[in-house]
């Protein structure tokens, strides 16, 4: 009877997995990939004809992101009758171009280009479309090219154009980001206001402004109600303004596999991640490893005092980390490509270990194993996690630059997290999982003030924190699974820190 609530979440992960696998073999759309080359080596997957006067979208993705992840909004425009073009930015998915902000336009100006010249696109038929950091560039494209419309969804920060774009839908989430939604109001302002009448789009003046409830700046690629209304937007300005119908917008119910798709891949992570620890647990009794539990040798320290340690730590760390940015002496890290999460993990961590001291006690594992279990399970977790991410989220690989990449975060991050396990203890002590998250979130505080002082545009990296959060949340129950099967603080942190740096190396740009 006992065991019976243990294999519920065993057969619920199977049945997710299975269901998920199937779906994404079920709903994947038909789709080339083209490899743009002229000054930059673009990958840009297309959907929808292969030939023909139809008309034509360029979807651009935002930052920490790749084409996978407007596929979705694609499919649903392929499926009512359009091609499109799906490029990877810089640095990104399967592009191996490094980023910065200067390539990353200069590479979307050449694909575009080349499509043009190679006549794939004909700029009166044409839609830009780009979320965040992609709105960006398509606003940037658009005052040189008289496409037929532009679509600016969660616009990143962006210089307000001197000419509005052509026919310019402006979405955003009623949770984004302040300055997103203040970027997006601007945008709308500078053109004088809505106008959404036939004549404004024959004459490519049309602007509008469409508020989703409910949605992030991360989720409202993949609402429905955005391909809607991207959809009809599109048609209207292809159009001249004429309303969409079943007759002339061919697909009645365009988001059906685009839908299918983006919750089978939801539902194959969700089985993955109910069946971790139960192939955790069954790993270490196969490598007879010692499930006694951990056990602290010195009294913990009070939670007010790790806290103050943590507030202390974090801001010194972020502080000295960010004066390399004004410094002559030392190269300035680089905030999209990880640098910076590794130089503040390693200063943070080594002031915590300091401060903690011999108050937090030798929680050292009694069986060396288990150090060799949490690198073999960490590398096959970041393996897996990885390719059941890739079909619709991020589509990066962890080989090349990117393993090295990985590799040096992870040496990087583990102080912080040695430091984290160690005055964490192992499970069961009161309040514990919310300390863990004040500890996160003091660190989230500190980055982002660090990143208010230092970085213009470095916003864009707080756009990740709930992915990252829900990652972090994540990567607490596997250590704590370990630690109740008798890990110590050193094998825990060593899970955490592959775990972390592998998070941030799939998705972080290739610099």
């Amino acid at each position: 009877m006992n065991r019976q609530p243990r294999l519920l979440p065993i057969w619920l992960g199977v049945l997710l997995s299975i269901a998920g696998g199937l779906g994404l073999f079920w709903a994947r759309p038909a789709e080339k990939t083209l490899v743009l080359g002229d000054g930059c080596r673009t990958p840009v997957r297309v959907l929808g004809a292969a030939a023909g006067p139809v008309p034509v979208a360029v979807v651009f993705h935002g930052f920490g992101a790749s084409a996978a992840i407007m596929e979705p909004l694609g499919e649903s425009l392929a499926e009512s009758g359009w091609r499109v073009y799906l490029p990877d930015l810089a640095g990104h998915g399967r592009s191996r171009e490094p980023f910065s902000y200067a390539r990353v336009d200069r590479c979307a100006a050449a694909a575009v280009e080349f499509l043009v010249r190679s006549g794939r696109i004909v700029p009166a038929r044409t839609v830009f479309i780009g979320h965040s950091l992609g709105a960006a560039v398509v606003i940037r494209l658009a005052r040189t090219l008289p496409v037929a419309a532009t679509v600016a969804i969660s616009p990143a920060l962006v210089v307000p154009p001197k000419r509005t774009p052509p026919n310019l839908l402006i979405l955003a989430g009623q949770f984004d980001l302040g300055p997103v939604k203040q970027t997006a109001r601007q945008l709308l302002g500078d053109a004088g206001g809505a106008r959404e009448g036939p004549e404004d789009f024959a004459r490519g003046r049309a602007v509008a402004l469409r508020i989703l409830s409910g949605e992030l700046h991360g989720t409202i690629v993949l609402d429905p109600r955005t391909w809607k209304d991207v959809l009809g937007w599109a048609h209207r300005a292809v159009a001249s303004g004429t309303p969409p119908s079943a007759a002339s917008a061919p697909g009645s119910h365009p988001i059906g596999r685009p839908l299918a798709a983006l919750l089978s891949n939801f539902a194959l992570l969700a089985g993955m991640a109910l069946l971790v620890v139960p192939a955790l647990a069954a790993l270490a009794r196969l490598f007879r490893l010692d499930s006694a539990g951990a056990k602290e040798t010195e009294a913990p320290l009070a939670w007010k005092r790790v806290l103050g340690f943590w507030a202390v730590a974090a801001f010194f760390g972020v502080t000295v980390a960010g004066l390399t940015r004004i410094s002559q002496f030392v190269r300035p890290v680089q905030l999209e490509d990880g640098d910076w999460v590794a130089l503040v993990a390693l200063l943070t961590g080594l002031l915590l270990l300091i401060l903690l001291g011999k108050s937090i006690g030798k929680e050292l594992s009694a069986n060396p194993g288990w150090l060799n279990f949490a690198i073999i399970a960490g590398l096959v977790l970041v393996a897996l996690f990885s390719w059941a991410m890739r079909p619709e989220l991020v589509e990066s690989t962890l080989a090349g630059a990117r393993l090295w990449r990985w590799a040096g975060l992870a040496g990087f991050t583990a102080p912080y997290f040695w430091a984290e396990e160690a005055a964490l203890g192992p499970p069961g002590r009161k309040n514990r999982f919310l300390v863990f998250l004040a500890m996160r979130g003091l660190l989230f505080l500190a980055q982002v003030f660090a990143v208010l002082i230092f970085w213009p545009r470095g916003l864009l990296i707080v756009l990740l924190v709930i992915g990252l959060g829900i990652i972090s949340i994540g990567q607490r129950l596997l250590a704590d699974a370990l630690r109740r099967r008798g890990a110590g603080a050193p094998a825990a942190a060593v899970l955490d820190a592959i775990l972390a740096a592998g998070t941030l190396a799939l998705v972080l740009p290739l610099i």
